[in-house]
Parts: structure tokens; C-alpha cells; sequence
């Protein structure tokens, strides 16, 4: 992400008036250009977890599945693209025309050199603040995926944890969508 540098606040209408069809995101009043379009990696990773995910919840019919590039709108300065959400059927009421206008019930980002700190420390600190449930950290570079899931008091603790390594755990699972367990070879298969 490259932070255009410009004093002004950004908000959401800011945004609307975007005409260059280049992706953005607000963090705190901060407009922010997306980076070139992903690496085959992350893709590749994206769709299979993706998948996995969303064959889980509509087997269930739980809700629903989308991936980036989709509009989630916390408030009026912040807006963000994640790679992977899941909004509940209890929470459909979020889902607009133009995208999300409120927290999803689980969000996934899938970080790369360029975004490893702002997934890792800016937008978990964004998504605990608004409450959205779970947060994973996919590492494509340590084939791994942390599962955060929000305590009593409102922060990110650790619910699950897994590595493509010999001898470590290879499954994670999920607080918000019970009952779901994933093993990583699946998600990390043939990646690079």
C-alpha cells in the first residue's frame, strides 16, 4: 500500500469521488493506494481458502463468503478491501448494494511483503476496534495461518494456530463458524 500524501482527511464520500479505477483503502482518515495487483501466490491461496470457506458455510447455511476487491465500510473514515470476509445470516443486515457498511463476522488477509504490517498491526488493531469476531493472518512465505478471535474484553486473543511443517499442528480452526476444521496442506497445496 502506498499512502498518498495529502493532509486531508479522507471519508467515505472522499472515496465515492475516487475516478481513477485504482484500488484505495481509508485507515484512520488516510487514503492509501493498493499495490499492483497480488502475486499468483496469494491468489492461488485466496481462492483455495476461499473455497474451503465457503463450501463449509453454504453446506451450512450459515452466510456469506466474498473476496476482495469488495468495499467494507467501518465508519466514515475507514474503509477497507479484505481478502476473504464472512458475514453471518444474523448480520445480513450489513450488506448493501455497494458493498459491507459494518463489521463482518470474520475477515482473512493474506499479507505480502508490502502489506505484512499493516495486516499484522494496523488492521488487526482497526478490526478489534470494531469489533469484527475473528481475524486470520495467512503467511504464505511460512505457510501458516493464525486464527484471532476477540476476548471479553474486546482484543485479539489466539484461538488457533497451524504450520505446514513436519511435526507441527496442520489444522486450524474457527470460533465463528463452528465445528470448522481445515487442514493446511489444503490451503498451501502447490503454492510457492
Amino acid at each position: 500500500m502506498t499512502p498518498i500524501l495529502e493532509k486531508k482527511r479522507w471519508t467515505y464520500g472522499d472515496y465515492l469521488h475516487l475516478t481513477d479505477d485504482k484500488r484505495y483503502e481509508i485507515l484512520g482518515g488516510k487514503l492509501s493506494m493498493m499495490t499492483p495487483a497480488p502475486e499468483f501466490n496469494h491468489q492461488l491461496i485466496s481462492a483455495r481458502l476461499e473455497f474451503l470457506i465457503m463450501r463449509f458455510v453454504e453446506t451450512k447455511g450459515l452466510g456469506y463468503v466474498v473476496d476482495a476487491p469488495t468495499d467494507v465500510v467501518l465508519d466514515e473514515e475507514n474503509i477497507v478491501q479484505p481478502d476473504i470476509l464472512f458475514i453471518s445470516r444474523e448480520n445480513k443486515d450489513i450488506i448493501k448494494k455497494k458493498g459491507v457498511f459494518g463489521p463482518p463476522d470474520l475477515v482473512a488477509e493474506i499479507v505480502s511483503p508490502s502489506t505484512q504490517y499493516r495486516d499484522v498491526y494496523e488492521k488487526k488493531d482497526l478490526y478489534a476496534r470494531f469489533q469484527v469476531k475473528e481475524y486470520w493472518i495467512v503467511n504464505p512465505y511460512m505457510k501458516c495461518i493464525e486464527v484471532l478471535s476477540l476476548n471479553e474484553k474486546g482484543a485479539y486473543v489466539l484461538f488457533s494456530e497451524g504450520y505446514v511443517e513436519e511435526g507441527e499442528n496442520r489444522t486450524i480452526k474457527s470460533k465463528v463458524l463452528k465445528d470448522f476444521v481445515i487442514d493446511l496442506g489444503e490451503v498451501f497445496k502447490e503454492a510457492f
